[in-house]
């Protein structure tokens, strides 16, 4: 795997070459600044090609941003922000600094990114050490593929999506379904009755980064039905089963907060169809984190539904800002599907952005 170190270089000579042994411990193959070769490319085309070229991004902030440049921003920043929706970018943050103002900005666009998931503390360049090396091991064992039986996990991904909902006229529920694999029962009974467990998926669905709760609405208390445990309020839900199967369920259309930020017409919001689904698929990502750990868990199909479309128009926030009481009406297609893929499991966290873009594309295409 290669892996680009991203950092200020001035002053964290020590914290890059930990960062460095950290990478190629576990035998990959790093690139940094300091190795390229004169060219007559400028180093900012260097640097950004080489981000590009990454499986990897190591991202050290310290207290000091670096020099803007004619972005406005610094050769890190750019270099950040190259990487970030197309590659994972393991974020390591300075603790006991004081960080320049520009330098705080920065920390606060990487923590607020992708809920800020894949985000570590370090104090020396020992322990920037040791949560690089450990980072990249996790991460590495995420990609690899357990005896999967592709075909099985598909059909148990297509097999969670409901094939009714109740709903109310208008809302169009948006199921985002994850299986994993291989095939094997991950919590034991007990485990689904855990309080900590179930207020921790509350506190997280209502209050996390990416909510995928409405706060201004209460909670159901949990329930048991059958194998799975279920959260829910008055128009969402997450499950939860043995397997460590989820899904969750919501409205792809607020109708109230769509009208006032809108105006006019009712309809799917191209945009706040892609927001929902991604929110979906990084819940989903951090309650397999935080049910399996140690990632026994290795493979998850994906696979996402809109049901009770009717003749809702599908539009972007610009169609409909330009002709908020004029569209074209839909079909009546009761529902689009973004049929099962298999994915390694680290994809739920480290590709959101992409996952959710193609599987709107999907949907989409079928609702217009």
């Amino acid at each position: 795997m290669k892996v680009f170190i991203s950092s200020v270089i001035s002053g964290m000579e020590d914290h890059r070459a930990a960062a460095r042994l950290a990478a190629e411990s576990l035998g990959h193959t790093v690139t940094v600044a300091e190795d390229f070769r004169a060219s007559p490319q400028s180093p900012q085309q260097v640097c950004l090609g080489a981000v590009r070229d990454a499986d990897a991004v190591v991202l050290v902030l310290g207290s000091r941003y670096g020099a803007p440049q004619e972005s406005g921003i610094s050769p890190t920043h750019e270099e950040y922000r190259e990487a970030r929706g197309t590659k994972p970018v393991l974020v390591f943050v300075q603790t006991g600094v004081t960080r320049e103002p520009q330098q705080e900005r920065f920390v606060e666009e990487v923590s607020g990114w992708e809920g800020g998931g894949y985000r570590e503390s370090f104090d020396t360049p020992e322990s920037l050490r040791t949560s690089v090396t450990r980072a990249l091991h996790d991460w590495e064992l995420s990609q690899q593929a357990g005896p999967v039986d592709e075909d099985e996990l598909m059909a148990r991904t297509a097999a969670l999506l409901p094939t009714r909902s109740a709903h109310a006229a208008g809302i169009a529920p948006l199921h985002v379904v994850v299986a994993g694999a291989p095939s094997r029962q991950l919590l034991r009974p007990s485990a689904l009755d855990d309080a900590s467990l179930r207020r921790d998926m509350q506190r997280e669905a209502v209050y996390g980064d990416r909510p995928v709760f409405d706060p201004q609405q209460g909670v159901h208390e949990p329930v048991i039905q059958g194998t799975s445990l279920l959260i829910a309020q008055a128009d969402a839900q997450i499950t939860l089963d043995e397997q460590g199967n989820v899904r969750v369920s919501r409205p792809a259309r607020d109708s109230g907060r769509n009208v006032r930020a809108i105006g006019g017409l009712p309809s799917l919001i191209e945009e706040e169809v892609r927001d929902r689904v991604a929110d979906g698929i990084r819940y989903v990502g951090w309650l397999l984190n935080r049910v399996d750990p140690t990632n026994r868990l290795r493979r998850v199909g994906l696979a996402c539904r809109l049901a009770g479309i009717g003749y809702l128009p599908w539009r972007t926030r610009a169609e409909a800002a330009q002709s908020p009481n004029s569209a074209s009406m839909g079909s009546g297609l009761e529902a689009a599907d973004s049929p099962p893929v298999v994915l390694a499991r680290a994809a739920l966290l480290f590709d959101t952005t992409r996952l959710a873009d193609d599987i709107t594309v999907r949907l989409r295409r079928q609702v217009r």
